[in-house]
């Protein structure tokens, strides 16, 4: 994946954060915060390597493009969230164990409102639609992509109340090829000044061309 596509991408997503930490506020009633930290890519198989297990495990389909990707809820945010959603505090979580059947449903509602705001905030590549296609509470059960293919994981830091945890999202390169040229429509490239140095350069360069007067 080109770099450039890559700074696209993170522009992208600083939107989708800001989005999402709005909904996610109103749906749990509690001030939650949603930041992008770093884009790397690798491997899917080192990609399910990072992440905790058990945790909250899903496989996200991508249409009409029929491709798969994967998000991955921290236990310690996830059980937060379930504890805001039943009454509670949400500081009393228990990231120690898988989530129940009961559990999963709940935070099946949180993730169709992360999956809204992604789809939201895409339609300026693409018209396409994030949805869950399965899920999971151990990473390696639920096979996404084969383990070697080239991939790019997007880590968010998410804070619900006091707790703080991750939320990782994973999308397969051949998606941001599918996608690409809608990045020169969203995110024109920035202009740079040129240096002193690159300004000598062109002025030698110009004066060497022969022009009839």
């Amino acid at each position: 994946v080109a770099q450039a596509h890559v700074r696209s991408l993170q522009l992208l997503h600083e939107r989708f954060a800001r989005n999402v930490s709005s909904s996610l506020s109103a749906y749990l009633r509690v001030v939650t915060e949603v930041s992008i930290g770093s884009i790397r890519q690798l491997t899917y198989d080192e990609f399910l390597q990072g992440l905790p297990d058990p945790t909250a495990y899903y496989a996200i389909s991508v249409s009409p493009l029929d491709s798969v990707a994967a998000l991955e809820l921290n236990p310690s945010v996830a059980f937060a969230m379930i504890g805001r959603m039943l009454g509670g505090s949400g500081a009393d979580s228990d990231p120690a164990r898988a989530l129940t059947e009961i559990e999963q449903n709940i935070v099946d509602g949180v993730l169709t409102v992360v999956l809204e705001n992604l789809t939201e905030t895409w339609r300026s590549l693409k018209d396409v639609q994030f949805r869950i296609s399965g899920r999971d509470t151990r990473p390696h059960m639920r096979q996404v992509a084969a383990p070697h293919e080239t991939v790019l994981a997007l880590a968010f830091d998410v804070r619900v109340g006091d707790i703080r945890g991750g939320l990782n999202l994973c999308l397969p390169a051949r998606l941001i090829e599918a996608v690409r040229d809608g990045f020169a429509q969203s995110y024109p490239q920035v202009r740079q000044e040129a240096t002193a140095g690159q300004r000598r350069s062109l002025v030698r360069s110009l004066g060497a061309i022969r022009q009839p007067v």
